[in-house]
């Protein structure tokens, strides 16, 4: 995928990544403030947060991120990597849940970043790793 998931997980029971549409993305940024505050890392599950471009980008979504890891997406590529392409010129965002083995065991993807994160799902998800 371009990222060091192995590295991003840690010791824990998995791993969330959140790939946003854009760093200037106003409803990414929300959510992942809400990402931030859903106290994950107490549940044994690591978090990050993709973002497509460079380190100008990471470091906009790094302000508001609490203490997620915030990692570029190296252009698009692991955006693409993951399956998030693009319809038109509209990047597709998501959230991945892994398990501690590296399989993916949730996935929320959409063209509209309004339906990609639900953290009521997120948790139910994370109950049953």
């Amino acid at each position: 995928m371009g990222i060091d998931v192995d590295g991003l997980r840690g010791d824990g029971k998995g791993l969330v990544l959140y790939f946003v549409r854009a760093a200037n993305c106003p409803v990414c940024l929300r959510h992942v403030k809400s990402l931030a505050g859903l106290g994950l890392a107490a549940r044994g599950v690591a978090a990050a947060v993709v973002v497509p471009g460079g380190p100008a980008e990471v470091e906009r979504v790094r302000r508001v991120a609490g203490g997620l890891a915030v990692v570029s997406s190296d252009g698009v590529a692991a955006h693409r990597a993951a399956g998030l392409g693009r319809t038109l010129v509209m990047q597709h965002s998501g959230t991945l849940l892994f398990d501690a083995a590296g399989q993916e065991s949730y996935r929320l993807a959409t063209t509209m970043p309004h339906g990609s994160f639900d953290p009521a799902a997120l948790g139910a998800a994370i109950d049953k790793l």
